[in-house]
């Protein structure tokens, strides 16, 4: 299992700021700098030089903060796969925790931002004075649950959650995501 958790807002502020300078230096071929993950995970991020002080991990055995243990409950869900957090102004993910190999929770994490930013769109298009509290796609064999955060710390966050299909009971994934976005302090 992979884990990937950043260091405080302002930690992830720098390097939000940091993903943004390198996808501009990517494009104007300047070079960049890998940030290794511990040695426990299996990520790493590139930024710039100038950036890379501000990137940070929880180790284990380290400082436990409140993604991680959101993470872990997450996972602890009857069928789940893999779990994010993301960022969907940005879409930037502020935590991973799930199997590398079964898939991407970078690249979906990305996807279910555009997904989330489309919705939003078109309830202010239709006028609807409502909030989102979660979007499920069913597949063949899974459940993607997307939890968009509704408290005042979590604005512009949510828990992307997959699930075994055959393995997992969705409602209680939605009610476990629930719980765990009323503890989540970030």
């Amino acid at each position: 299992m992979a884990v990937t958790v950043l260091g405080d807002r302002a930690e992830r502020i720098g390097l939000w700021a940091g993903m943004r300078r390198r996808a501009e230096n990517t494009r104007a071929g300047r070079s960049t700098v890998a940030v290794a993950a511990p040695a426990h995970t299996e990520s790493s991020w590139e930024l710039s030089e100038r950036d890379a002080p501000n990137a940070r991990e929880t180790r284990a055995g380290g400082t436990v903060n409140s993604v991680d243990v959101a993470l872990k409950e997450a996972m602890a869900t009857e069928g789940a796969i893999g779990v994010a957090l993301v960022d969907f102004t940005s879409g930037m993910t502020l935590g991973t925790l799930g199997s590398s190999h079964t898939f991407d929770l970078e690249v979906a994490a990305a996807g279910n931002t555009d997904l989330i930013r489309a919705k939003i769109r078109t309830m202010e298009s239709l006028g609807l004075a409502d909030t989102v509290e979660d979007i499920l796609i069913t597949l063949g064999r899974q459940y993607h649950l997307i939890r968009l955060l509704q408290s005042h710390t979590g604005r512009g966050l949510f828990l992307y959650l997959v699930l075994d299909k055959p393995r997992a009971n969705l409602a209680m994934a939605r009610h476990r995501l629930r719980t765990i976005e009323s503890s989540l302090d970030i």
